[in-house]
């Protein structure tokens, strides 16, 4: 799920490889790896009438994407800032979509520039492709039936103790993202200790994970951090918080 910067310094210039920037298109502008294209998180979500961020509409995201270069088959590698959730948000809607080859910078671009990679203000015009979008239902849940697991599965708020003690879905587990973010300029901390993590606050591994936050930004990259430590059944309610809201359901 994750590339190494070294990896990627030395595939720069590979036509099978697609490096999305995730960061505002400002920081973007001001420089950025080489032969990467601007792809912020808003122009990936679709916002519903309450303003939850929901999965896009599959025909314009595949319009977009493959405007970007971008179609099933290549390599992507998704890079981002530290402690910016929405690169995982990213990442993880390109393989709700059904990109089948995406990837994680595992450094933070902020890392990349101060280990001295290059980095440049060129754009790069893509080539147009077509990608054709194969709906990956498996990663997503939404809120019918998420309320029909409450006590079944095992649910986690990505959230801040404040936020999750204002109100939270029953039966949740409060985990903050933060709690499994890296250290030395890298997006999460390793294998060996998010697995050490999720033991710590005793996740059980026979149950299925669902992983919520606010807007499901935060949630994305706990999502990440379960796989990573070994869960193999995780979903990720992108509607989150606000759509569970929005819709009057029981809150803790």
């Amino acid at each position: 799920m994750f590339v190494q910067y070294l990896w990627l310094k030395e595939h720069l210039n590979d036509p099978n490889l697609v490096i999305i920037d995730t960061r505002p298109k400002v920081s973007y502008s001001y420089g950025h790896i080489p032969n990467s294209v601007s792809l912020v998180v808003d122009q990936i979500i679709q916002i519903s009438p309450a303003g939850a961020h929901l999965a896009p509409d599959p025909q314009k995201a595949s319009q977009l994407l493959g405007e970007l270069g971008i179609d099933n088959e290549k390599t992507i590698v998704v890079a981002g800032e530290l402690m910016d959730p929405s690169v995982f948000r990213v990442a993880w809607t390109l393989q709700y979509l059904g990109q089948k080859n995406t990837k994680i910078l595992d450094a933070g671009l902020g890392t990349w520039q101060q280990l001295g990679l290059e980095i440049t203000r060129a754009q790069k015009k893509p080539t147009p492709v077509i990608f054709v979008p194969q709906i990956q239902e498996n990663i997503r849940i939404q809120a019918e039936e998420l309320q029909g697991l409450i006590g079944k599965s095992t649910i986690l708020d990505a959230r801040s103790p404040q936020e999750f003690f204002g109100g939270h879905i029953p039966s949740s587990i409060l985990f903050p993202f933060t709690d499994g973010t890296g250290q030395d300029g890298l997006l999460l901390n390793s294998q060996q200790a998010l697995s050490d993590l999720f033991l710590q606050k005793e996740i059980p591994k026979d149950k299925e994970v669902i992983c919520y936050c606010m807007h499901g930004h935060r949630a994305s990259s706990l999502y990440y951090q379960a796989k990573i430590a070994g869960f193999e059944k995780v979903r990720l309610y992108d509607g989150s918080f606000m759509d569970w809201y929005s819709k009057r359901l029981p809150l803790e």
